[in-house]
């Protein structure tokens, strides 16, 4: 019983899991497996690099600093998935082009003609140009 009041003594005011936390682990899991296979000491150091900063960030009392990283990592994940869709997007449609406003970054499917084109995106009414490869 004096254990557990410990731990929870010890875990009071740390900042604990969070969706980095679960990606460093298991990421760290992934390459321990490879490294069943590769058995090379450079990953299996990288593998120790993942878990001792994983569990850093998990026992952490800087909540703002691991607020701020799991924040940056959940837009570059999201930028990364969109990425994924637009091409999945462009690829099923054969009439349009989907480009990204330099501006406001918001997605345009635009009408797919050869040659360069001045466009005006809807959100922010900048205008940019862009071009198109014929087919």
């Amino acid at each position: 019983m004096r254990f557990w009041q410990w731990w929870s003594r010890f875990l009071a005011g740390r900042y604990g899991a969070d969706e980095l936390f679960a990606v460093l682990t298991v990421f760290a899991a992934f390459l321990s497996f490879l490294n069943l296979f590769i058995r090379s000491y450079l990953l299996q150091a990288a593998v120790y690099a993942l878990i001792l900063f994983a569990f850093f960030r998990f026992l952490s009392r800087n909540h703002e600093q691991r607020r701020k990283e799991n924040a940056y990592f959940k837009r570059k994940f999201l930028a990364l998935r969109q990425m994924g869709e637009l091409r999945k997007k462009q690829k099923n449609d054969p009439f349009h082009i989907y480009r990204r406003c330099p501006a406001c970054h918001a997605i345009l499917r635009l009408p797919r003609r050869a040659g360069k084109h001045n466009t005006v995106c809807p959100k922010c009414g900048k205008t940019f140009s862009v071009t198109v490869r014929g087919k």
